[in-house]
């Protein structure tokens, strides 16, 4: 096999799976071509920058090697997918609090079973991740990687798996945060119909509490329309960060 050709398919095969795990790039709505497509022209672009390998004779060894530029690739997916997940989170946290949790369908084009506010925050994140140009620092950081860690030199470490595992706490973090404005203004809610069914025993509160509670909280949405685009803005931005802080543990 032409080593050209086991160099293209390595950076191919590490590329293809961050692609995937990607939600942005991993979107159902677009079509599978498109997304080999995207592939093959970012791996041809970079070919020719990467350091030339050694010629692999052993055909086992370049599958080991393909698998090794797999769980690479899937786990800088990885990384990107929970800054997506923080935020839904997010929208399912209020949702909980403001009763829309027993409405959650499954979204197809998300590709997992979500209700309005997380949906809301999740398009909004998908929005502002193009909008920011974080598509393009994202696909620099894929190309940075290949500098940092170059093919073949894979090490996994238990420094990566405690840093995926830092992320992923921090996402909670993040998601709370998040959340907090709607929760609270919702409980003020719940505590409001509190003391007017102990003064007014006359009204439903059980009836009038589900439509309070979702008008409340659209209209503090509306209120904080502009604090929430700049937090998940902010949040957003932080995705090239925590990828290459990744890929310096294993370089």
């Amino acid at each position: 096999m032409d080593i050209y050709f086991q160099k293209f398919i390595l950076i191919f095969v590490r590329i293809t799976t961050f692609i995937v795990a990607c939600p942005a790039f991993s979107y159902r709505g677009l079509s599978n071509i498109y997304k080999v497509a995207l592939s093959v022209v970012v791996s041809i672009l970079i070919h020719n920058s990467i350091p030339e390998l050694e010629l692999v004779n052993n055909i086992f060894y370049l599958l080991f090697m393909a698998f090794e530029e797999a769980l690479l690739g899937l786990a800088m997916g990885y990384i990107s997918q929970l800054v997506f997940a923080a935020v839904e989170i997010a929208g399912q946290l209020i949702d909980f609090q403001a009763g829309f949790s027993m409405a959650t369908v499954y979204d197809p084009l998300m590709g997992f079973s979500a209700s309005h506010y997380g949906r809301v925050y999740y398009w909004l994140a998908i929005s502002l991740f193009f909008v920011l140009d974080m598509h393009h620092k994202l696909l620099g950081a894929l190309i940075y990687s290949f500098k940092q860690i170059p093919i073949g030199e894979v090490a996994y470490m238990g420094n990566g798996a405690g840093g995926i595992v830092k992320l992923f706490s921090l996402s909670f973090e993040l998601a709370i945060n998040l959340a907090a404005p709607l929760i609270i203004v919702v409980l003020i809610t719940d505590v409001v119909l509190g003391v007017i069914s102990k003064t007014v025993p006359q009204i439903n509160v059980l009836i009038l509490g589900m439509p309070m509670k979702a008008m409340v909280s659209y209209f503090a949405t509306l209120v904080m329309l502009s604090w929430l685009v700049g937090r998940i803005g902010k949040i957003v931005s932080m995705m090239p960060g925590y990828l290459e802080d990744f890929l310096r543990i294993f370089g």
